[in-house]
C-alpha cells in the first residue's frame, strides 16, 4: 500500500472532525494582507481553494454566506469528500464544489484562486506532498492572491512530540486505525493515573496535554499523534522553502508574534539588533517555545511590506464580543478593563478607544465600518465633556491595532458583505444541516465554532421557523418526557412545572447565545 493509500485509508476509517476555522476566513486574510500592502481581493467576490478540506466543515459555511464567491475543496479521503459533496448538494450551493483527489495528481487547469487554504495538512504529509503544497500555492494563486498554510513548528512541538513518541510506542505493531485509537486512549488513562504523584515539569505538561486531548474530538488524537507523518519544521526553513517556490512571506495569523515588544523592552532592544525580520521571528520562536504557525504567503513579486500600515485600518469594519466596564470613563486617559468572552480582561486607556469598543460591542455581531465607528465614538466623548480627546485618531488606531494583534477585536474589509438567512426562530440552513446530521458544532456568524450538546442540538433542529417560543418549550418537554433524543437529561420524578422552568431557562440562554452569534435574528419587540 502506497503512502497516499495508507493516509486515505486512515481518514476514511476515522474521518477528521470538520469544523469552521475563523482564522482561515477570506475576510480575515484580506485584512491582514492589506495591512502589509497586498491589495487582496474583496472576499464577497473571490475564488477560494482549500487543500485537504475534509467534509467541508470549513468551506461550506463560507460558501453559503458569501454567495458571490466560488469555493473549491480537494480532499484525499473519498469518504470525507463524498460526505462533503452530499452536504453541498443538499444545501443547493452552486458556488461550492468538493472533489476527491490526491494533491500529487492535481493539474493546473488555468483557474486561479484569490485565497488558498491548507490548514492541518503541511506537517502531516510526507516531504513530497509538502513540496507540492507550496508548488500549488505558487502556481494557482492569482496576482493579488494570499495563501494560508498552517504547520507544527520547532522547537515548541518537541514537547508535544514527547507524548506522540509514547503513544506510537504503545501502538507499535497495530495496523487497524480503530484499534490503534482505542489502545492509545486506554494508554492515556494509564499515563494520567501514573503521573498523578510525580511533581516534575514534564509530568505537569503531559497531564495538561492529556486533558486537552480528552476534550477534543477522537479524530484529533488519531491524526495528530498516531499518523505516520507529523513532522514539525523550523519557521525559517518553512519560509526558505516557500521562497524557493517563488512565494513571499507576508505575516502570521498570530499577529502579536511579529512584534518583539510583547516580550518586554529588554528583549525588544536585543532583537532590534537583528536586521533580518525572518531571523528576528525565528528567535522569538526559540524564546517562547512556539509549537504552531499559521503563515500567510503571496507571490514573491508582490513585495509585502515589512511593517503594517495602520492607516489601512480605516478601510475595515470592526467587531468584538466583549464585556465593557460597568461605567465608561471618557473624560480622561485611564485604564479600564474590557473582558473577552473567556473571562480574560484587557485594559484600554484612551477615551476614544474606549468609546469605540463600547459601540462595536453593542453592535455585535454586526461589523461597524471605521468611519461610522470613529464618528459615533467622537460624539460620545464630546458628550462627556472631553472634546480634547475626540480627534485623537492616532491614539485610537494605535490601541485598536494592539487589540487586533492580540485577537481581541476583529476586522473585515469594509466592502465585504455576507448573507445570513435567519429569522427570530429560524437558524441558517448550514447550522440546521449540521444539527440534523449530529455534528457537535454549528458555524457562528464570523466563522467560529459554536459547540452543541444534545439539548442545544435538538433545539437547533427545531429552530426551523415553524415553532414559536411556546411551541419550542412544549416540543422539548415532550422529548424529555418520552425519552427521545433527550433521553436521560431530565429525572423521571421531576415535577412538570419544575421541568418547564428548567427547559425555559436553558432554552432562553441558548436563544440569547445564538442571537449573539448571529445565528438568529433578534426577536421583534
Amino acid at each position: 500500500m502506497s503512502e497516499s493509500d495508507r493516509t486515505r485509508d486512515s481518514y476514511d476509517r476515522i474521518p477528521y472532525e470538520s469544523t469552521p476555522f475563523a482564522d482561515t476566513h477570506p475576510g480575515h486574510l484580506a485584512c491582514l494582507a492589506r495591512l502589509y500592502g497586498i491589495p487582496a481581493i474583496d472576499p464577497s467576490h473571490c475564488r477560494v481553494l482549500e487543500l485537504g478540506c475534509a467534509s467541508g466543515g470549513n468551506l461550506i459555511p463560507m460558501a453559503a454566506r458569501l454567495p458571490g464567491s466560488r469555493f473549491l475543496g480537494i480532499e484525499l479521503s473519498g469518504e470525507q469528500a463524498r460526505a462533503g459533496a452530499e452536504r453541498v448538494a443538499a444545501l443547493g450551493l452552486e458556488n461550492c464544489e468538493i472533489r476527491a483527489g490526491d494533491l500529487m495528481d492535481m493539474q493546473d487547469t488555468g483557474e486561479r484562486f484569490d485565497y488558498i487554504i491548507a490548514h492541518g495538512v503541511y506537517s502531516w504529509a510526507p516531504p513530497a506532498v509538502r513540496e507540492r503544497i507550496l508548488e500549488l500555492a505558487a502556481g494557482l494563486l492569482s496576482e493579488r492572491g494570499i495563501a494560508y498554510i498552517s504547520y507544527n513548528s520547532l522547537p515548541g512541538w518537541r514537547m508535544r512530540g514527547m507524548l506522540r513518541d509514547m503513544l506510537l510506542y504503545r501502538v507499535r505493531g497495530i495496523d487497524a486505525p480503530t484499534e490503534r485509537l482505542a489502545v492509545a486512549r486506554h494508554y492515556l488513562d494509564f499515563l494520567d493515573s501514573a503521573l498523578g504523584d510525580i511533581d516534575a515539569s514534564n509530568a505537569e505538561y503531559l497531564r495538561y496535554e492529556i486533558s486537552r486531548i480528552r476534550d477534543a474530538h477522537p479524530s484529533y488524537l488519531f491524526h495528530e499523534y498516531l499518523e505516520t507523518y507529523n513532522e514539525p519544521v523550523l519557521f525559517r526553513d518553512f519560509v526558505n522553502a516557500a521562497v524557493g517556490k517563488g512565494l513571499g512571506y507576508v505575516c502570521d495569523i498570530e499577529l502579536r508574534m511579529q512584534f518583539p515588544s510583547f516580550l518586554g523592552d529588554h528583549i525588544d532592544n536585543l532583537l532590534a539588533q537583528i536586521d533580518d525580520p525572518i531571523e528576528q521571528w525565528q528567535q522569538i520562536d526559540f524564546l517562547v517555545n512556539r509549537n504552531f504557525h499559521q503563515s500567510l504567503l503571496c507571490h514573491a513579486g508582490a513585495s509585502p511590506a515589512r511593517m503594517p500600515d495602520l492607516e489601512r485600518m480605516r478601510e475595515f469594519s470592526w467587531f468584538a464580543d466583549l464585556r465593557p466596564p460597568r461605567k465608561l470613563d471618557l473624560r480622561r486617559v485611564k485604564g479600564q478593563t474590557f473582558t473577552v468572552i473567556d473571562g480574560q480582561g484587557h485594559d484600554v486607556f484612551h477615551p476614544l478607544t474606549k468609546a469605540a469598543l463600547a459601540l462595536i460591542t453593542e453592535a455585535y455581531p454586526n461589523p461597524v465600518p471605521y468611519p461610522e465607528m470613529v464618528a459615533a465614538a467622537a460624539n460620545l466623548v464630546r458628550g462627556q465633556g472631553a472634546a480634547q480627546f475626540a480627534r485623537d485618531e492616532d491614539e485610537l488606531l494605535g490601541e485598536l491595532f494592539s487589540l487586533y494583534a492580540l485577537g481581541i477585536v476583529h476586522a473585515r474589509p469594509v466592502e465585504m458583505t455576507d448573507r445570513m438567512d435567519v429569522a427570530a426562530f429560524r437558524v441558517d440552513p448550514v447550522s440546521a444541516q449540521c444539527a440534523r446530521l449530529g455534528d457537535g458544532h454549528i458555524p457562528g456568524r464570523h466563522h467560529g465554532s459554536v459547540g452543541l450538546d444534545r439539548f442545544s442540538r435538538r433545539l437547533t433542529v427545531l429552530l426551523d421557523g415553524t415553532h414559536d417560543r411556546d411551541a419550542l418549550i412544549e416540543t422539548l418537554l415532550v422529548d424529555l418526557r418520552e425519552g427521545r433524543e433527550l433521553n436521560g437529561l431530565l429525572g423521571a420524578d421531576t415535577p412538570t412545572e419544575a421541568a418547564r422552568k428548567q427547559v425555559e431557562r436553558n432554552m432562553d440562554r441558548l436563544l440569547q447565545l445564538f442571537r449573539r452569534q448571529g445565528l438568529l435574528r433578534p426577536a421583534e419587540i
